[in-house]
């Protein structure tokens, strides 16, 4: 299998890229929702930290996934004369969706965080920047659009999970397959 996607494929880093951030996406989205509901206290404001640090490093691989997205296209939808425009439209929308959600959900925790005026290290070592100033009355309003950024992005990645499995199933073509493992072949379904 080779680093870059081909027409029919994807290649291991977009993959790698897929299946890591989608881990690390709902696992920032459960250990988000728990903390949300911890009142701060000194035992456990480190998860704190944890939370934001894993954010900043999730928004570099995002970053890295964009770029690569452009150095390495992706393969093309799998379409037949049965798929309706609407379901290539809805396609393409998601993934826009997902993409945007991505970028927003930790920049939005990024500058909810920043308005705290709380300094922010990046695992206990460098300063993370500011990226608005302290601001306790945003700082709220920030944190509920961050949280409703999370959950959309949780909810279009279930809308994402079920699309492949009804092409896998009931379709029965290649979308997943071609994200799961290396094709042996090529078949008309492609």
């Amino acid at each position: 299998m080779g680093l870059k996607n081909t027409e029919t494929s994807y290649g291991s880093v977009a993959k790698a890229l897929h299946w890591g951030l989608a881990l690390a996406l709902w696992g920032m989205f459960l250990f988000g929702r728990n903390i949300a509901q911890m009142k701060p206290a000194l035992d456990n404001i480190h998860l704190y930290g944890w939370h934001k640090s894993t954010g900043i490093l999730l928004l570099s691989l995002i970053l890295f996934r964009l770029l690569w997205r452009f150095i390495s296209p992706p393969p093309k939808i799998i379409t037949d004369s049965t798929t309706p425009k609407a379901q290539i439209y809805l396609a393409h929308s998601v993934h826009f969706s997902l993409y945007l959600l991505m970028l927003l959900t930790p920049l939005l925790g990024w500058l909810a965080s920043s308005a705290t005026g709380f300094e922010m290290r990046f695992f206990g070592t460098f300063r993370i920047p500011p990226i608005a100033s302290e601001n306790p009355a945003m700082e709220e309003w920030l944190f509920t659009l961050h949280g409703i950024s999370a959950t959309l992005l949780i909810a279009l990645s279930v809308l994402h999970l079920l699309a492949a499995l009804y092409r896998h199933f009931i379709k029965r073509d290649n979308t997943l397959r071609r994200m799961i493992r290396e094709r042996q072949g090529v078949s008309k379904t492609d």
